[in-house]
């Protein structure tokens, strides 16, 4: 929320753009690790600015701040972060108020806001004051976190101390003992220093990183994922496990993209190529169809010097910048990469091709135009499902189309649900010939809708509904065909034949 005030006038609106928009397609989830904020709860950014008001400015231990920041600066606009963490505890110190009238408690725990080292050595300076030019009694607090800018909350009541540090980035007071004796006259004035200590946080494990998986799969918004600490985090089977579980978390949602980095452990290109046979291994292409691998990291400026960041973040925020551009339908390549100045590895041609072919996106340096995203194709080698521009439109087809669907799925099924269905689907690919993403010169060589007796025959069981749509892209290659099943006891189904 933003508040403008004046002289008797208070004026209090939400930032534009703030609610959840299913249909687009550049919105990114990243799970990883950061310097403080919210543990495995999905908060929703919209620029580099609400990355370190909610979660820190880059400490230089993880790289999601770092992959957020060249996520903005490529031209993202919204994302969805999850903060992944192993078990950790939550500094805190003991304020001792004593007895003193208007204070709810005598003691408080004064706990940091979320868990964490990151709060170990703040300050908390409270004063207390029995009477102002007004004749009330006022607590004045400030907060110094080591690395962050300080708060400063003058001029509360006492007995309203806890909710209005509820709007703190940092602290949170919690009544910890009995209310003050009625009628006990009080100090004139008081203070209190308050150190945080206690504070300890661990890497997250592959439990942890499943959990995150899960929870971003119940995220209608998101069309593009990134795990940017996950190659650090995790090594061997275990992160191939969760990969593949990622994998198999967004696949049958049919409406967004992994975008996976090789782990930074993994330093030549034979084990780059032997990590991604790890996962082509299991050759199931639709599975396959939903990841793209971007390699190598890349250098970013970070205050006096350079540090290497996975390209994920970036190559995301190019992908959410082309999308603005042209439209989800067209291939994320040869396009320029921003804030970062060089490649963390330059690999000879030869070893180029052999990235290449195992299935490895690029990200090259060219002389005269810098750093561009060059490869746009997922893992799998089955041509249906190979190319991101490809797999991209289905995503954006699905969104629409769930968004048409859905609210049909509890009507009667009949001849008018039918025609209600294909006049509102048509009307979607209508949209999507129009603005090139279909092939064509006229509709009818574009796609195809039916939902009729053929495919809904009088034996079927009548609470459910079946609607095929046959898509041609405006790249050639063979027809997308999907299938929507309504169903009153299972919703909308989506089934990519």
């Amino acid at each position: 929320m933003t508040s403008e005030a004046l002289p008797g006038v208070s004026l209090t609106f939400p930032p534009l753009g703030s609610g959840a928009e299913p249909l687009r397609t550049d919105v990114a989830a990243f799970l990883g690790r950061l310097h403080r904020g919210p543990v495995g709860a999905p908060v929703r950014v919209e620029s580099w600015n609400d990355v370190v008001g909610t979660f820190g400015p880059p400490d230089g231990a993880c790289a999601t701040p770092y992959a957020l920041r060249g996520f903005f600066e490529n031209g993202g606009r919204t994302a969805w972060v999850l903060r992944v963490s192993g078990p950790a505890a939550t500094a805190r110190a003991r304020w001792t108020v004593g007895p003193i009238g208007g204070f709810p408690a005598t003691r408080y725990q004064v706990v940091a806001s979320s868990p964490g080292a990151w709060a170990n050595g703040g300050h908390v300076e409270i004063r207390y004051q029995a009477s102002t030019v007004a004749g009330l009694p006022t607590v004045s607090v400030r907060v110094t976190m080591p690395g962050e800018a300080p708060e400063a909350f003058p001029g509360l009541p006492p007995g309203e101390v806890a909710d209005r540090l509820a709007a703190s980035r940092f602290i949170r007071p919690i009544p910890d003992g009995p209310p003050p004796p009625d009628g006990e006259p009080g100090p004139i004035s008081m203070s209190w220093d308050l150190t945080l200590a206690g504070g300890t946080e661990s890497a997250p494990t592959s439990g942890e990183y499943e959990d995150a998986v899960a929870v971003q799969a119940e995220l209608p918004e998101p069309a593009l994922v990134a795990l940017p600490d996950l190659g650090t985090d995790l090594s061997g089977s275990a992160h191939t496990d969760v990969v593949l579980g990622l994998l198999r978390s967004v696949g049958p949602l049919h409406d967004r993209l992994a975008v996976l980095d090789v782990p930074p452990r993994l330093s030549s290109v034979d084990e780059a190529v032997d990590w991604v046979g790890s996962l082509t291994g299991t050759g199931d292409s639709r599975l396959l169809g939903c990841a793209a691998v971007y390699h190598p990291a890349l250098r970013t400026p970070d205050g006096h010097g350079l540090r290497t960041v996975p390209a994920s973040g970036h190559v995301l925020g190019v992908i959410a910048r082309l999308d603005g551009e042209r439209g989800a339908h067209h291939t994320p390549a040869n396009a320029v990469v921003l804030e970062a100045v060089d490649l963390a590895d330059a690999f000879p041609e030869p070893q180029q091709v052999r990235l290449f072919d195992a299935g490895i996106d690029l990200v090259r340096c060219t002389r005269g135009r810098g750093l561009m995203v060059w490869g746009g194709r997922t893992l799998s080698a089955d041509p249906r499902t190979r190319y991101i521009a490809h797999r991209r439109l289905v995503h954006l087809l699905v969104r629409a189309i769930r968004r048409v669907a859905g609210p049909l799925v509890f009507d009667v099924n009949s001849l008018e649900l039918r025609l209600t269905l294909v006049r509102a689907i048509t009307s979607v690919l209508l949209s999507a010939f129009r603005a090139g993403a279909l092939a064509g010169a006229r509709p009818e060589q574009a796609f195809r809708v039916v939902c009729d007796d053929t495919n809904n025959p009088p034996e079927q069981d009548p609470g459910q509904l079946v609607c095929e749509i046959e898509v041609a892209p405006a790249v050639p290659m063979e027809f997308i065909r999907l299938r929507l099943v309504l169903g009153q006891d299972r919703g909308l189904e989506v089934i990519e034949a």
